[in-house]
């Protein structure tokens, strides 16, 4: 018969394909058809497609065939042979989870598969595409030859292997045993045995997902593997399964390189035992060498679906040959020397599902000893160089010695203990508690915070900031150099705390700009999309120019280390937010200075040059002054300044007054009447505003001063705000905690309000171009 089709042989409404041939012989004694006794006793199947389906309730969709006890009217199939060549086989079974696909290049059963009892001989060469139970692909694109004799009785459903094999790619089993099969359970009582077989073939065996791990490294060597399966297989039972299995003189070489892993020796055992449900992989000796380095482990796994790993190792090894192994692409290079013996006990699975507030105790000992290491990971520009130290582990701890190395150009020594460091490391949302005294020479911030995920040009460099939220630390620090862009402070001393990612220090001292810096200061990244920093400081005597310069002039223009010389001790509280990357939101700066510059001096100072037309003086552009001791605040992007007196070489000057970060300047100036250029006045004096006396018989202009810093507006000013400014200042200063609590909680949302200022009328001063 050609181009036979024949569909489901089910309750179905849509059927599908059970059988397609290209040809299909039916093999019967011809004399049967005049006699009415028609035998089918061998089936040839040539070119097509077998479509076998059992549903969820355990219904197959294959038997297309009538039975009659009247044999003599109707005829029967009395196979004792099929015959298959170029066929696709296709089985599904969704009741048990198993999916198989292969190609049958050719395949023989003989039997009497009619009779209760008669013994199946197979012999087949297929190719297997995939043969999946419960979602474990076992056998994936193979060639597979199986040859079997099985002996088949249908009254007691059971089935006896016999001198059977199956060939899998190059390695071959010897399967003996039997299987019961009554109608709701499967009794297993099987002996598979392999040969010895190349490594390189058994590593193909396994499931995709173990097996594609192996797939850069060529192996060698033997493998032997021995099991046996005995028990009930139904529903939630499962038999008892015990392999003995054995690897001698393997290698492993990754491809592409020379380094070889080399003689691969150890034995091991599984057995999942159905009484208890428990499983056991077991490895009690595994010996190999790397480049004459070598390796020694004895590994326990109990649980397998519940992992509880025990292992105990020992080696020395040069990291550089290990790179070569090590599958993961962020590691870009390696090198130095690694010595361990250390012994670990704990589970390995369901670690990520673990509850924080479990405790995830592990059983752990040894020394880990690593010197002169040196790593980089790809697409980060950190280098981690000569690393040397000693590692102790002691349960869930970890204890650090002598730890020394450097990290670009940021060298460092390390003392100290990772408590909770393992489940730290292994478990979901475990905390970590890190407390060392570290050392450093020399401590380059700019490095250590660039955006290692940063793709902007080298010209535009960006930071980040960032800090586990499950880590604290408590740090004793010692820095002999330390430096952020232009910033460079030295003999940093003092502690650093670390807690929900926020770090303070309390008592930092360090020399910088020529002067000696005193603080407790405070870093809050808990927040989603900003950063909190706050300081209370002490400054003594810092070179204000550096002080500007070092600082980057505050980004702002108007005043510029070009513009100031002098020294300058403060008391400072300061915060602000910040960006993730280390960029301040302007609106929300909040700061009180109590500051004194000592043997100051004003160069070039825009807002004093434009009096310059006004002021009767040979030279604006240098003024000196010898103390000058004030309290200023900055808030909403404006700087306030208290009234304050400037007796300098050029002019005696007080005023105070607000400058806007925008450089929008609103001062109130007295000088003496006497500094006023030799203009001759309209009328009397009274033209000029308020005039006062200075004590001394001497009149004082009051003058405002408005309007952009560059191009300002001046007029007379008739109510002087000093004291308002004052005032002002000392409640900020009194309410500057409860403005940090209201401004800077963790919780709290970035927030950038404005107001526009009301316009004030301004009399401007009508100076008579005629001079005295």
């Amino acid at each position: 018969m050609q181009d036979v089709l024949i569909n489901d042989v089910n309750d179905s409404a849509k059927k599908d394909t059970l059988i397609y041939a290209n040809r299909l012989a039916l093999l019967f004694n011809v004399t049967g058809i005049f006699n009415k006794d028609v035998t089918v006793r061998k089936i040839i199947f040539d070119k097509g497609n077998l479509n076998i389906r059992i549903d969820e309730d355990g219904e197959g969709n294959y038997k297309f065939w009538k039975t009659t006890n009247d044999t003599a009217k109707n005829g029967v199939i009395d196979l004792q042979k099929i015959l298959l060549k170029d066929v696709d086989i296709t089985y599904n079974d969704l009741k048990n989870s198993q999916h198989y696909n292969a190609f049958a290049h050719k395949a023989q059963l003989s039997g009497r598969f009619s009779s209760d009892e008669f013994t199946l001989t197979t012999s087949a060469n297929l190719f297997v595409s995939k043969l999946l139970v419960k979602n474990i692909n076992y056998i994936n694109q193979k060639e597979v030859e199986i040859s079997s004799n099985l002996k088949v009785n249908t009254k007691t459903d059971l089935y006896k292997l016999e001198n059977s094999s199956v060939k899998i790619a190059d390695v071959k089993f010897d399967i003996n045993g039997t299987v019961k099969a009554p109608s709701h359970s499967v009794f297993l009582d099987l002996d598979v045995k392999s040969n010895e077989a190349d490594l390189a073939s058994f590593i193909s065996l396994l499931p995709p997902n173990y097996s594609s791990r192996m797939k850069s490294f060529k192996s060698k060597g033997r493998f032997v593997f021995h099991s046996t399966i005995k028990g009930e297989s139904a529903g939630e039972k499962t038999p008892d399964v015990k392999v003995d299995f054995a690897i001698s003189d393997g290698t492993l070489k990754p491809e592409n390189n020379e380094i070889e892993l080399t003689a691969i020796n150890f034995s091991g055992n599984f057995h999942n035992s159905s009484s208890t449900g428990k499983s056991a992989l077991v490895i009690p000796s595994l010996a190999a060498s790397l480049s004459g380095h070598k390796i020694k482990a004895e590994i326990r796994i109990d649980d397998l679906d519940n992992a509880f790993l025990t292992i105990h190792a020992s080696t020395q090894l040069d990291l550089a040959q290990v790179k070569p192994f090590i599958t993961a692409d962020t590691l870009e290079q390696l090198s130095g020397n690694l010595a361990m013996n250390v012994y670990y006990s704990g589970k390995l699975s369901q670690l990520q599902n673990m509850s924080k507030d479990r405790l995830y105790e592990v059983k752990a000992s040894g020394n880990i000893d690593i010197s002169h290491v040196n790593f980089k990971l790809k697409n980060n520009p950190l280098a981690f160089l000569n690393m040397s130290g000693n590692f102790v582990l002691k349960n869930e701890d970890v204890a650090i010695e002598n730890l020394s190395g450097k990290i670009s150009s940021t060298d460092f020594k390390l003392d100290g203990v990772f408590k909770n460091f393992i489940p730290f490391i292994l478990v979901r949302d475990q905390p970590g508690d890190f407390i060392a005294d570290v050392v450093s020479n020399n401590l380059a911030m700019d490095e250590l915070l660039v955006n290692k995920s940063a793709t902007s040009s080298p010209n535009d460099t960006s930071y980040i900031m960032k800090f586990n939220p499950r880590l604290t630390c408590d740090l004793n620090v010692s820095i002999g150099n330390m430096q952020f862009r232009k910033f460079q402070a030295s003999g940093v001393r003092g502690q650093i705390h670390l807690e929900r990612q926020i770090i303070s220090s309390r008592g930092l001292n360090f020399k910088a700009m020529d002067g000696v810096v005193q603080m407790d200061a405070n870093i809050n990244a808990s927040r989603r999309d900003s950063i909190v920093m706050s300081c209370d400081a002490h400054f003594a005597k810092l070179d204000i120019t550096r002080l500007f310069y070092e600082m980057e002039n505050f980004d702002q223009t108007t005043m510029t280390d070009k513009n100031v010389k002098g020294r300058i001790s403060a008391d400072v509280q300061f915060a602000s937010i910040w960006s993730k990357d280390l960029t301040i939101n302007s609106s929300k700066v909040i700061s009180t200075c109590d500051i004194t510059i000592e043997n100051g001096e004003l160069n070039n100072f825009t807002p004093i040059l434009a009096l310059a037309k006004y002021i009767k003086v040979p030279d604006l552009n240098k003024i000196k002054f010898s103390t000058l001791t004030n309290r200023i605040a900055i808030k909403d992007r404006k700087i306030f300044i208290p009234n304050m007196e400037i007796k300098s070489s050029a002019i005696n000057i007080s005023g105070n007054g607000t400058h806007s970060f925008d450089n929008i300047v609103d001062y109130h100036l007295k000088l003496l009447l006497s500094d006023v250029l030799g203009k001759k006045m309209k009328s009397n004096s009274t033209e000029f505003g308020e005039i006062e006396d200075d004590g001394l018989g001497r009149p004082m202009l009051m003058l405002s001063m408005k309007g952009p810093v560059d191009n300002p507006k001046f007029a007379y000013d008739h109510k002087a705000a000093g004291e308002k400014i004052k005032t002002e200042i000392n409640k900020e200063r009194q309410t500057l905690k409860e403005l940090f609590k209201e401004e800077f909680s963790p919780g709290k949302k970035d927030s950038v309000k404005t107001s526009k200022p009301k316009k004030k009328d301004e009399m401007q001063i009508d100076w008579d171009s005629e001079q005295d």
